[in-house]
């Protein structure tokens, strides 16, 4: 079993093995290689649809908009595949900065440090999994636009608009926290705070949670600032 699928399936142990045999490179390649295959399989569905609502109609002036339009939404939807759930990402390079200073480990710890925190990253696989077969299996409603092909992975929902039941469209607040807060980042707080609490080797302390907590709701907020930055450049309109 690899490191990663065992992490899902027996987190104490993988994590135990982690942190007594850090192979932060291989697992790091396998978890970005596995990310990026699942991420990238749906952008034939995306494709399809974007290439449906923006086919050209012998309007030049409608046209030329629509090829830049066509351009810019398609940088945006491979950016997306490619990077999965930012906001874990930035909270798994917070918590590489952090663990040590904050849980005093000692230098030579940092690729077991590594190591769990891939680990824990091992989410994001079930996170590309699942955004893959809602893409694929479950049809879109029938009036379509350019913005449901960037969104139709993202019907993949594992956090507060579950919730949400109105056939109305969700305040734009619940539309921010739904990538930040939601089972997968809690799933993966979990999973470090267990591989935390085998890098000390020591019993469970508020610190192997809260810290793990504490980076995920960091890399929330730097998302949130850095998102309205960032999606414009990738449309061309920076």
């Amino acid at each position: 079993m690899t490191p990663l699928l065992h992490a899902l399936v027996d987190p104490p142990e993988a994590m135990r093995r982690g942190a007594l045999d850090p192979r932060p490179l291989r697992t790091g390649a396998a978890l970005a290689g596995i990310a990026l295959a699942l991420g990238l399989a749906t952008v034939p569905r995306q494709l399809a649809i974007l290439n449906r609502v923006l086919a050209p109609t012998g309007d030049l002036a409608g046209d030329v908009h629509r090829a830049a339009l066509h351009a810019g939404l398609l940088r945006l939807i491979v950016a997306d595949r490619v990077v999965p759930a930012p906001a874990l990402l930035v909270a798994g390079v917070l918590l590489v900065a952090l663990a040590e200073p904050v849980l005093m480990l000692a230098r030579d710890r940092r690729p077991a440090i590594v190591q769990v925190v891939l680990l824990g990253l091992a989410t994001l696989m079930v996170d590309r999994a699942g955004e893959l077969a809602i893409t694929y299996l479950v049809p879109l409603a029938s009036q379509v636009t350019a913005g449901d092909a960037v969104l139709a992975p993202h019907r993949f929902r594992t956090g507060p608009l579950l919730l949400w039941r109105s056939a109305s469209p969700a305040p734009l607040w619940l539309e921010l926290l739904e990538p930040r807060a939601n089972f997968i980042v809690l799933w993966t707080a979990v999973l470090w705070s267990l591989g935390l609490r085998e890098l000390e080797g020591r019993r469970l302390s508020g610190w192997h949670v809260s810290l793990p907590l504490a980076c995920a709701l960091g890399g929330g907020v730097v998302t949130w600032i850095l998102g309205p930055l960032v999606v414009p450049v990738i449309l061309g309109k920076g």
